[in-house]
């Protein structure tokens, strides 16, 4: 991931509910993992579908993992274990044209009874564009794309954490 991306992670509604909306489950000791919340869950057969009207699709790394999109700037990334999804993930490129994708992300995310779960934020909301946005804006790839300088520098000197 880039300094610049930001991370949205899809997570089926009904886990959220019945975790009260803490993604505390969701983090281990070295970051977070969210195929806890996709067990016993998987999204509807035509997801694939969803995504592509978002982005196009891309070649993929790995067998277990599906893209679209451009990993350096605007994704989507689906990883399966065991051939069942485990992970859907967004990255926008704070540096680009991404405020266009929002309103797809929002109502692809609402097709698939979905919220929405931000790891460097520790957050987990109801997908809503006003909620998206304002977070964002919080983030470290925001604080990157409006003046690199000043965020390197606060990773140097220990006020922000590095990514």
């Amino acid at each position: 991931m880039a300094i610049w991306q930001f991370v949205i992670i899809l997570v089926p509604k009904d886990w959220a509910m019945e975790a009260d909306f803490n993604p505390s489950s969701l983090y281990e000791s070295d970051g977070y993992e969210t195929k806890v919340a996709w067990k016993n869950r998987q999204p509807p057969t035509n997801f694939k579908n969803l995504m592509s009207k978002i982005l196009p699709p891309a070649k993929s790394w790995n067998d277990a993992l599906l893209c679209w999109g451009d990993e350096k700037e605007n994704d989507i990334q689906v990883g399966y274990e065991n051939n069942a999804v485990a992970d859907i993930q967004f990255r926008l490129a704070l540096h680009t044209q991404f405020k266009p994708l929002l309103p797809k992300l929002i109502e692809v995310a609402n097709e698939l009874n979905c919220v929405l779960f931000f790891p460097e934020l520790g957050l987990i909301s109801i997908a809503s564009e006003t909620v998206l946005l304002e977070l964002i804006q919080r983030s470290r790839a925001a604080r990157f794309v409006s003046d690199p300088r000043k965020c390197l520098d606060g990773f140097q000197n220990g006020t922000q954490q590095a990514i």
